[in-house]
């Protein structure tokens, strides 16, 4: 027994040191039958395994709904950990398949003995596979390639099977790297085959000079993950090593270009792009893009980041302030075509994430209705300045009553609209207190149920809302964690709509233990994310999973089967807990939807701007349903130039509406950045400014209700 920092008593032992496995009864997989030259092997240590148990033990106090240790876990974890060193089943033979699943559910007996000896070992059969590859992909690219064939490749070879040969492993690769000369020519016009093949070679070097390079720290690291996320797709492992890094990010955070990187299959892309950063008002980027290589300043060589972990992609980008960085980018969700974007590295200032207000006319009926509307990128606070004391310290807060206040004393508005699309959350305290803003005084706001099952309430605590006006919340798939309360509250006190799309769905909550309790800081031990805790709104149900449905729903931008917490591997399931005690709403918004609904529902098949944005939407969900590329680079070429014509076209169509001047292509390319204010300022937002109309509409139906007397 031992005490932790946290002040628990925490048995270290119990569940985690008993397996009546013998070291002497496990599977080994053979030497490998074909010549190589000798590799370094990649050994486990006893520090490791110290580690190792300390973070099972802090997965098996803390984390939020306990999984047995057994063979189900087991199979998950070997899962997780075989797709994590060959994602695209590109690597590995069926053989080398066939020799791990004799180890498939021993990995609860690993786990309990802090036996790191197998998951070591396939590390290293998989440096053995790509060494081979090596040379299989120099000869391939030496080779002849026709790109006159109706030959396709598959964009994503997650769920195929393993190839048997390798001869069926090379017929693989020739068509990987057919389709990445291809990406190079269609790319840039100058460029010759001669030319592209060189610089894949030189990419594919590079990759494998880093892969050469792993050592042992990072593969712990990635088997810990392997463990944490057969729990929950939000827990994990940081080593010492992350954690130094991970706090220079902390630090740093507000210098760089303002971007959240992930790490997928295809490689590092863009999951979001920091409201107010360099990035973002560069409108150069989109989530989903692709990135590829890195270059410092505008004369440094790009650096290939093909296959690079993602911690140290995120050194390469970001930097001090003023410097220049340059992007290798490709679009359309890593398809293609490739772009270089140059973006001068800034402080992301609080003052362009905080929240911004406009007031909106609508004149209808000889009437002119003025409705307010506030954009929330995230729910902010700046800690430090709380904690120094600092009587004017920045929050979402107060900055939100600032707003609201000018906008009902001094434009005296109608309505409010507030904006969270995108909003992937912040601080849990600081959307409790925006609740009290609109909802009734002493009523909840979440619930909030911890990994022991205790259940705590938090309420709203201002004496009375500052507005109680018509109100609007704006939602769309990305809008997560604490916007997801914010939206949920409105919608269970009944105190405004919900508009837009369901949200992302991520109703839990994380924490960094370090282990540090557990064992000697001179082991430097790093930390666990552990699910701790599920959120419930005051009707009970969790955000988790099935996120917050809108009132009114908007035409979508993002396909709901690509993007929420849902298509993640072994979420935690949406469940239920009794309605807070205070929730008695005596009025409810219901007999306002369906007609605001009717009305939205004709401005869709009518509103030309709707139409056209309903249009382009279409295609682009077309294009995120496409399984395969050609590998013919006429038609290749062909795809390209009519997606950036319809897109070109869709783009001046609906700027016409808006009664704006049109954009020339190479404004609307912005290629070399310079229009890149032009278009930030005169990009239209017709789901805004549907939003507004539907606004407008509700406004109608309760004066129709309740006329002034």
């Amino acid at each position: 027994m031992k005490r932790t920092k946290w002040g628990m008593i925490l048995p270290l032992a119990a569940a985690l040191l008993f397996s009546n496995v013998q070291a002497s009864e496990l599977p080994v997989i053979p030497a490998s039958a074909i010549e190589q030259k000798q590799l370094p092997q990649i050994q486990s240590n006893k520090r490791f395994e110290r580690i190792s148990s300390a973070h099972a033990a802090a997965m098996a106090q803390f984390q939020y709904g306990q999984l047995p240790i057994n063979d189900a876990l087991s199979e998950r974890i070997y899962s997780l950990y075989l797709n994590s060193l060959d994602p695209q089943h590109v690597y590995f033979l069926q053989s080398d398949i066939d020799q791990f699943n004799q180890h498939k559910y021993l990995f609860d007996d690993y786990l309990r003995k802090a036996q790191l000896h197998f998951p070591f070992e396939m590390y290293n059969r998989l440096i053995e596979r790509i060494d081979e590859r090596e040379t299989a992909i120099e000869q391939l690219i030496d080779g002849d390639f026709d790109f006159t064939t109706d030959e396709e490749i598959l964009i994503n070879r997650k769920d195929e099977p393993f190839a048997q040969t390798t001869d069926e492993l090379n017929a693989i690769w020739a068509q990987r790297i057919k389709n990445e000369l291809l990406n190079l020519i269609v790319s840039d016009d100058e460029i010759t085959l001669d030319d592209a093949k060189a610089k894949l070679k030189k990419r594919y070097a590079s990759r494998h000079e880093r892969l050469m390079q792993v050592d042992a720290d990072d593969i712990f690291e990635i088997y810990m993950n392997a463990i944490s996320l057969a729990f929950d797709p939000h827990s994990g492992y940081l080593s010492h090593r992350t954690m130094e890094n991970f706090n220079i990010n902390m630090s740093l955070s507000l210098q760089g270009i303002g971007t959240v990187l992930r790490q997928d299959d295809d490689g590092i892309s863009i999951m979001e792009i920091v409201s107010g950063g360099p990035a973002d008002l560069s409108n150069q980027l989109v989530v989903g893009d692709q990135i590829i290589g890195v270059a410092q300043g505008d004369d440094g060589e790009f650096l290939d980041i093909v296959g690079m972990r993602l911690d140290h992609v995120v050194d390469k980008i970001r930097g001090k302030k003023g410097t220049v960085i340059r992007l290798q980018v490709l679009g359309n969700k890593g398809k293609g075509p490739e772009k270089i974007v140059r973006i001068v590295r800034d402080k992301v200032k609080l003052e362009q994430q905080a929240a911004k207000s406009d007031v909106k006319t609508i004149e209808k009926d000889g009437k002119t209705q003025k409705i307010g509307v506030i954009t929330l990128p995230t729910f902010y606070s700046d800690f430090e300045g709380s904690k120094e004391g600092e009587k004017e310290f920045r929050s979402t807060t107060r900055d939100m009553k600032r707003l609201v206040n000018e906008l009902t004393d001094k434009e005296h508005i109608d309505g409010l609209v507030i904006d969270l699309r995108g909003n992937g959350g912040g601080s849990l305290e600081e959307v409790i207190n925006l609740s009290a803003l609109f909802i009734p005084e002493k009523k909840t706001v979440v619930q909030v149920k911890n990994y022991n099952g205790s259940i705590e309430t938090r309420h709203s605590v201002n004496e009375k809302p500052i507005y109680d006006g018509p109100l609007m919340v704006i939602t769309d798939r990305l809008s997560a964690s604490a916007s997801e309360i914010f939206a949920g509250s409105i919608q269970d006190q009944a105190r405004g709509l919900i508009v837009g799309n369901t949200t992302f769905g991520k109703g839990t909550v994380q924490s960094l233990l370090p282990l540090d309790g557990w064992l000697a800081k001179a082991d430097k031990p790093g930390q666990s994310k552990v699910t701790i805790a599920m959120f419930y709104r005051a009707n009970g149900e969790s955000t988790q999973e099935k996120g917050v449905v809108p009132d009114i729903v908007l035409p979508q931008i993002y396909n709901p089967q690509d993007i929420g917490e849902a298509k993640e591997k072994y979420v935690l399931p949406w469940d239920k807990i009794p309605a807070a005690k205070d929730l008695k709403v005596t009025e409810t918004l219901t007999e306002f939807v369906a007609p605001l609904q009717k009305a939205h529902d004709e401005r869709l098949t009518q509103d030309e701007k709707l139409k056209i944005f309903q249009a382009q939407r279409d295609k682009i969900q077309a294009l995120w349903d496409v399984k395969t590329l050609s590998l013919n680079l006429d038609e290749r070429r062909q795809e390209l130039n009519t997606q950036e014509k319809a897109s070109f076209d869709n783009a001046n169509e609906i700027r016409a509406l808006y009664n704006l001047e049109p954009l020339t292509l190479e404004q609307y390319k912005n290629e070399d950045g310079t229009h890149t204010e032009l278009l930030k300022e005169t990009t239209p937002d017709v789901l805004l400014d549907e939003s507004v109309n539907i606004m407008s509409d509700y406004i109608d139906l309760i004066q129709q209700k309740s006329p002034a007397k």
